[in-house]
């Protein structure tokens, strides 16, 4: 059943950044982000609120950062319960996913370096990935109660 659902509000939750003053900067050596995003959902009858954090804080790169922005969606019919974490994690996030990239490209041209531009982000092969670390969680829990009895 395909849920038809609409924005209803986007908003910056969360901007932190900071220069990293121990980096040594290299001519001509790229930058190698490390980072990580986080998508937590937490559904109410026919809204479904969702907060993207992209987060940074390795020391060998010239800056750290977190990034969290929040999207209020409303449903014209609820989803079934087993569709909306994928819902939230694949199309909410790829809608809210573009307010964060600006927002990290925005603070380090601030910051008087070259805007980083977050590449795009597959948010169905993500959702995969996580899928499958769930199921082999649940699957090594299985195992050890077995080898236990």
């Amino acid at each position: 059943m395909e849920s038809k659902f609409g924005i209803a509000s986007i908003r910056l939750v969360e901007a932190h950044f900071a220069l990293n003053q121990k980096f040594k900067w290299e001519k001509d050596k790229p930058i190698e982000l490390q980072h990580s995003i986080d998508i937590a959902c937490e559904n109410r009858e026919e809204m479904l609120n969702v907060i993207v954090t992209v987060s940074s804080d390795s020391n060998d790169q010239p800056f750290r950062f977190t990034v969290s922005w929040e999207g209020k969606f409303k449903f014209e019919v609820a989803p079934a319960k087993d569709m909306i974490e994928r819902i939230a994690h694949v199309n909410c996030a790829s809608i809210i996913f573009p307010y964060v990239r600006e927002s990290i490209a925005d603070l380090t041209r601030r910051a008087n370096i070259m805007p980083l531009n977050m590449p795009p982000i597959n948010f169905v092969a993500l959702y995969e990935q996580k899928q499958g670390k769930a199921k082999q969680a649940v699957s090594k829990k299985l195992r050890k109660k077995v080898e236990h009895k």
